[in-house]
């Protein structure tokens, strides 16, 4: 008996342990698992209040708040790196102090690294958009809910500010009444070749254009912090509603500068201000210095509304001598104001204005604005144009009469045109934004601007965020393989001989070939040849299949894999 009893003490503590051991097992795990779904949220759970800012930030914030004067909801937030918490195109957003969470699905990005990025995203399969951006450091960007929203601002190392507001919250006072368009002739832009080249002696520079420059003012009792993070914010805010309403890239906008004016209001009808903003002398000699097309004025002047733009309704837009727009810094929308008013500029009316072109105005529908809508509507204002030709959930987003996307697109050549253009290196990448997996694609550079001649680094990338690859020629063999999220991505450096330097980037989907790469290929004009080393595929982007394994044998002999 003593040796049972003696053996079942073992056996007890052995269990026990084993026991404990589980426990801790486990305790470690879940620690673990709960750290890790922690970590894939962008924002860290504790909020830090002003009196634990260090001077810097406490700073930053009395300039994004005016001095305490913002009537908006303010949250300081921490960000994690979006490196952290990106995962197979989704991440989560929870604003502290609010327990829903969103799952953001990204649509496009852009990052050179932790400190230089745009990402882009929706709330879940919904049109409200999260934007979120990185400028060698300074951190940007909206985020929509259904019933709030927040933009996104810097406060250097303290981390960022929320900017709050309702979404309903000063409908009635979004914008002052819209101006009309000035019916004009449109040059149509060169035709492409078969080859897919635009006319020119050297085919991979093209004339010298660069996007529609925006010069962005704030008077003197505007603080210089709450100027820049606005002027950011609202750039990024029209060039995504340019991209998602698939309007001509030459309406995208670029920034020429935050500056000082010493203009004050003259009225306190803001279209009135306006109006005698683009006939102040001073102000037209800053948007001539810097080669301005268009010009906005963030002012503290407590109007009557949002924004506006020259009154009377005389003055049609597009016009140069009046592409001037002003937002009240008094409301608490002001980067969606300030994508709106420039919109304006172009020739886009609301839904309820009639002057102008036939098809300028904005759109309401299933209970949502385009960004030219006036804002009667309940809910957000959502970055589309109305544009009949763009269906969501079965609805078009406008019709004959309401196609602002049109009116972006046909003004945009003119507004481009009220100022000399600068010598400011652009560029793209000219090649096939869908494809066949294990498939081999060829991409080109094209440059713009600068000083030729021109280097090329070309790098990729399956998930967006880490980029591999040195490729430096003007032409770039890309094989798409398969990565579950059907998604590769280019990213494109370009350094003129001036020491300009500018990046693109590229998102390509990436089909399954349903005969898993592998069928057997046919020789004839859509085959795989290697020429000189070089995987070169004609025509490019190809009609046919290739056969992959072959293609990989002949890549690893020409030593390309």
């Amino acid at each position: 008996m003593d040796f049972f009893r003696i053996n079942g003490n073992v056996m007890r503590s052995r269990f026990f342990a084993v026991c404990l051991a589980c426990m801790a097992i486990a305790s470690t795990s879940f620690i673990r698992a709960y750290a890790q779904g922690a970590r894939t949220d962008l924002l860290l759970p504790d909020t830090p209040d002003y009196a634990s800012l260090s001077e810097n930030g406490k700073h930053l914030f009395d300039g994004l708040t005016n001095n305490g004067r913002y009537h908006g909801e303010t949250i300081i937030v921490r960000m994690r790196p979006i490196a952290e918490v990106l995962s197979n195109n989704r991440m989560q957003i929870t604003i502290p102090g609010r327990a829903e969470t969103h799952d953001v699905h990204i649509k496009t990005i852009e990052y050179s690294d932790d400190r230089n990025y745009k990402l882009y995203g929706t709330v879940g399969e919904s049109l409200l958009s999260v934007i979120l951006t990185s400028r060698n450091g300074m951190k940007g960007g909206i985020i929509q809910e259904p019933e709030r929203s927040y933009e996104i601002c810097d406060l250097g190392e303290d981390g960022q500010l929320l900017m709050g507001y309702e979404n309903d919250a000063w409908k009635e006072r979004f914008c002052a009444s819209g101006i009309g368009s000035a019916m004009q002739k449109i040059q149509a832009e060169p035709d492409i070749d078969k080859s897919g080249r635009k006319p020119g002696d050297n085919a991979k520079i093209e004339p010298c254009t660069s996007n529609i420059r925006v010069l962005f003012l704030y008077g003197n009792n505007v603080n210089p912090i709450s100027a820049t993070n606005h002027a950011y914010n609202t750039l990024d805010i029209f060039n995504q509603t340019v991209t998602n309403s698939g309007v001509a890239n030459t309406a995208y906008v670029q920034l020429v500068g935050v500056v000082q004016t010493t203009f004050t209001q003259k009225d306190y009808d803001i279209k009135k201000d306006a109006l005698a903003l683009s006939n102040t002398a001073s102000v037209q000699n800053l948007c001539n210095q810097n080669k301005a097309d268009l010009v906005l004025l963030f002012s503290w002047e407590d109007h009557g509304d949002a924004g506006g733009v020259p009154d009377p309704e005389v003055y049609h837009h597009p016009n140069s001598s009046r592409s001037f727009a002003i937002v009240d810094l008094n409301f608490p929308i002001v980067p969606v104001v300030g994508a709106h008013e420039l919109s304006h500029l172009f020739g886009c009316n609301h839904e309820n204005e009639i002057f102008g072109l036939p098809y300028a105005q904005g759109y309401i529908f299933s209970g949502v604005n385009t960004l030219v809508a006036s804002g009667t509507a309940p809910g957000s204002k959502i970055f589309y144009y109305s544009n009949p030709n763009k269906i969501f959930a079965g609805s078009p987003m406008g019709n004959a009469t309401h196609n602002n996307a049109k009116v972006m697109t046909d003004k945009s050549p003119i507004v481009k045109a009220f100022r000399p253009e600068p010598n400011v290196l652009s560029g793209s990448i000219y090649g096939p934004t869908s494809g066949y997996a294990y498939q081999v694609y060829t991409y080109e550079a094209i440059a713009k601007c600068g000083s030729p001649p021109y280097s090329y680094q070309w790098k990729e990338s399956s998930d967006g965020i880490n980029y591999s690859g040195n490729g430096t020629g003007e032409f770039y063999n890309v094989g798409l393989y398969h990565n579950g999220n059907h998604l590769f991505y280019l990213k494109l450096k370009i350094i003129s001989a001036d020491g300009q330097m500018i990046e693109y980037w590229m998102q390509i989907w990436v089909d399954d070939d349903p005969n898993g790469g592998y069928r057997k290929g046919q020789k004839d004009d859509d085959s795989l040849q290697i020429e000189g080393g070089e995987a070169v595929l004609q025509p490019n982007p190809t009609s046919g299949r290739v056969n992959s394994f072959s293609v990989l044998k002949r890549l690893r002999r020409s030593g390309l894999a």
